[in-house]
């Protein structure tokens, strides 16, 4: 069974479809507020192997404004292939935004720092 603890961890079968809506808060805790994705805003999902590097995820993910629910939240999914060539055990994901400005600069944002990525069998 597949799913997300209260603390972030992410439990997927091998192989298996996995989708959850991710709430970009641009609030905090005690006031929470919806982040407006725009247009030129990306949101990247990376899952790495131990001590590794967003930048070599062995699964990477980008997000657009497109894929949004109804509510605003990205709807991040990962589908069989994505898992079913991996070895169970543990891994590490983490999402970034990037923002893109009209003057042609960017900013890279950390939204969820390293956390554990179970898959099992």
């Amino acid at each position: 069974m597949s799913g997300i603890s209260s603390n972030q961890l992410i439990t997927i079968n091998r192989g298996d479809t996995f989708e959850f809506n991710f709430f970009i808060n641009c609030g905090t805790k005690m006031v929470p507020m919806r982040y407006p994705l725009n247009d030129d805003d990306t949101v990247y999902v990376g899952v790495m192997e131990a001590n590794q590097p967003f930048e070599n995820a062995i699964i990477r993910k980008a997000y657009k404004r497109d894929d949004l629910n109804q509510y605003g939240d990205i709807r991040i999914r990962f589908n069989p292939e994505d898992t079913e060539n991996l070895l169970t055990g543990t891994y590490y994901y983490s999402i970034k935004l990037e923002r893109k400005y009209a003057d042609g600069s960017s900013q890279v944002v950390t939204l969820v720092p390293k956390r554990k990525f179970f898959i099992v069998e």
